[in-house]
């Protein structure tokens, strides 16, 4: 019985002993935190990371709601070029720590590094939903959809960030850029396949691909992408047109019919997106022309036209279906104003591709603001108003 009691005693004694030296080392690494922390800064600049991860996991499991620790263990497994573990320690940073915006924005950095790009699309977008300054998320979330051949959501991003700029010079020429001088498939591809390579089946790497190949001729390799985004990813908005474009191009009317038909295939939320979108009824339009339904063409091209006014081969397209119904008159007209933004269209295009824009002056600013009013881009054409006075 004494023995027992003897060993009871012991165990306690030993189980105190455990929870005081435990409790010491906490309060040591607490205590220490901020000394910890100023070496792990050492470390990684001096380029090592592994060092400072060790440290600072170390004083995060005695004291975890160390935000500023936290942020450097993201920052060291950043360095060590671990994007997943980087990740996964920004996004465990609350907002009100004064560390979450640059988490956030590190966050999608990791995500695009780590050739995860539609993670990376979300994140940049979420972050500018919340920071609509910066220029870092704009930046790489513009070359996110230029490579990926989405022109439109480039420009519309551009646009949207107008009001948020102090100096929209910038972005006005990268509109312009985007427009005269768009993503090339042969040049994009290997960036495709290296991102496709990583981290296989994003449905807007697949699409993009598939893109590459039809533009590139290679017919079967373009129909297996855009086939397999259908079943990854059915419902996006740029997959369904895409799809329709590559088979009407081809004459497979029927897989073409099956896309651009049914209202009951697709959700309300996209079917309500495609009606707004000028491409679908652009689309449907041809569709109707192969298929010589000429008022039926005629209906769906002037709903992309209530859209886009100002789109030239909106134009020219009307005026070969009224000419094609017998109404030569009224489709001289539409060839007239087609021709006519192809005039001032090419006159924006010399001022661009003369390198003008690198030295820009009141008269060439006011000059392209007049040229963007005639091609409807009124949005710019203020702003470009705004530039040109910024040169008096």
């Amino acid at each position: 019985m004494r023995k027992r009691s003897i060993l009871i005693i012991g165990l306690i004694s030993l189980a105190i002993i455990v929870w005081l030296t435990s409790y010491s080392i906490e309060k040591y690494a607490i205590g220490g935190a901020e000394e910890t922390i100023r070496q792990a800064e050492l470390l990684l600049v001096k380029k090592k990371p592994a060092q400072a991860i060790d440290d600072l996991k170390w004083l995060l499991k005695y004291d975890p709601e160390n935000d500023k620790a936290l942020f450097y263990l993201a920052q060291s497994y950043f360095l060590q070029e671990d994007y997943t573990s980087a990740s996964i320690q920004f996004a465990r940073l609350s907002k009100d720590s004064k560390y979450y915006e640059p988490a956030v924005l590190n966050a999608a950095m990791c995500y695009f590094l780590d050739e995860k790009i539609e993670l990376a699309e979300e994140a940049f977008k979420s972050y500018l939903a919340e920071y609509p300054n910066s220029s870092t998320a704009r930046t790489e979330l513009q070359w996110i959809y230029f490579n990926q051949f989405r022109v439109r959501d480039a420009e519309n991003l551009l646009k949207e960030r107008l009001p948020y700029v102090e100096d929209p010079f910038p972005l006005l020429v990268h509109l312009l850029y985007i427009e005269f001088k768009p993503p090339i498939a042969q040049e994009s591809i290997r960036l495709l396949k290296k991102i496709n390579d990583a981290e296989p089946g994003q449905a807007s790497i697949l699409l993009a691909l598939g893109y590459c190949y039809w533009k590139l001729g290679e017919i079967d390799e373009a129909r297996a992408l855009i086939e397999e985004v259908q079943l990854v990813n059915p419902h996006r908005i740029d997959s369904i047109l895409v799809a329709a474009d590559f088979y009407l191009e081809l004459g497979e009317l029927q897989k073409c019919e099956a896309i651009l038909q049914p209202k009951q295939k697709y959700p309300q939320k996209i079917q309500k997106m495609l009606e707004k979108d000028d491409r679908w009824f652009w689309v449907r339009s041809r569709f109707q022309f192969q298929k010589d339904n000429l008022k039926m063409a005629l209906e769906e091209i002037q709903a992309a036209l209530k859209v886009d006014p100002y789109q030239m081969k909106y134009l020219q397209h009307t005026g070969m279906i009224l000419q094609a119904m017998g109404q030569q008159q009224e489709a001289q007209q539409f060839f007239q104003k087609a021709k006519s933004l192809a005039r001032t269209y090419r006159e924006l295009y010399k001022i661009v591709s003369s390198g003008a824009l690198s030295h820009p002056t009141n008269a060439i600013c006011l000059q392209v603001s007049w040229y963007c009013e005639e091609l409807g881009k009124m949005k710019e054409s203020r702003e470009w108003k705004k530039v040109a006075a910024s040169f008096k």
